[in-house]
């Protein structure tokens, strides 16, 4: 009784060289995609950026005092502050 055979199909040069080029093609296309999604995500912060500088935020100060008796309140405001 035969063993089947148990080493994989080898392919050949030209099929191999085919599935790289393949390969290596879909990777191009992810990569450029990936990229241009960060890049949008890149120019909508900055637009967001430029928005949030044009309207006038005020600053909120607090003193130690307010911070004691906030902490005590909220026991993880402490990150925030």
């Amino acid at each position: 009784m035969k063993k089947p055979d148990s080493k994989p199909h080898k392919e050949s040069p030209e099929e191999e060289l085919k599935r790289l080029r393949k390969e290596n093609k879909s990777l191009i296309k992810k990569n450029k995609s990936l990229r241009s999604s960060k890049e949008a995500a890149k120019t909508k912060a900055d637009e967001m950026r430029k928005e949030l500088k044009k309207k006038d935020v005020p600053i909120v100060r607090v003193t130690e005092e307010q911070k004691k008796l906030l902490s005590i309140l909220f026991p993880d405001i402490d990150t925030l502050l």
